[in-house]
């Protein structure tokens, strides 16, 4: 194929690519639609069938240990070049202001009224049937009871440390 040729399907393939059919190519170049469509089906097989490099699998097929470990002591030689690192988070932010408290209430995981129910649900199977509601409600109302219990206590707490706080 010439220079001229190889400019000709240069063109061709550049106008398809840029989204013009081939019949709008073969009036604007003058050609026939038979020699065009040929042209743009046989750079579509040569690019199916171009092996595509994946440029990590080829760095790692040149490893010289891809297939077996390398022998005790080199790897002996890699583990004492090894050297653990010093890690520092740093210290917990303090805010310069109040941040409000998220609504969780529609978070999964966090439905308290359905886990009250399941475990109400499992309370009350073991009961004999004509107590089975009022077991599983009884269930339902101690839990609630103990949730507020423990809310009561945390918020005790955390007023007593935020009156620690202002010395």
């Amino acid at each position: 194929m010439n220079n001229d040729e190889w400019a000709l399907v240069k063109d061709i393939i550049f106008l398809y690519e840029s989204g013009i059919s081939p019949e709008d190519i073969a009036k604007v170049k003058k050609l026939s639609i038979e020699k065009v469509r040929s042209i743009v089906g046989n750079v579509k097989v040569a690019i199916k069938r171009r092996n595509k490099m994946n440029v990590v699998q080829e760095i790692g097929n040149q490893n010289q240990w891809k297939d077996e470990l390398p022998a005790e002591e080199i790897l002996s030689q890699m583990v004492e070049s090894l050297e653990a690192e010093d890690r520092h988070d740093g210290a917990r932010t303090v805010p310069s202001r109040p941040i409000k408290r998220a609504d969780r209430s529609d978070r999964v995981g966090e439905d308290r009224e359905m886990f009250d129910r399941i475990e109400g649900q499992k309370a009350a199977s073991d009961a004999p049937e004509p107590l089975k509601e009022i077991v599983e409600l009884a269930t339902i109302a101690q839990r609630k009871r103990d949730r507020s219990g423990w809310e009561d206590l945390r918020s005790e707490i955390s007023e007593l440390l935020d009156d620690d706080l202002d010395l």
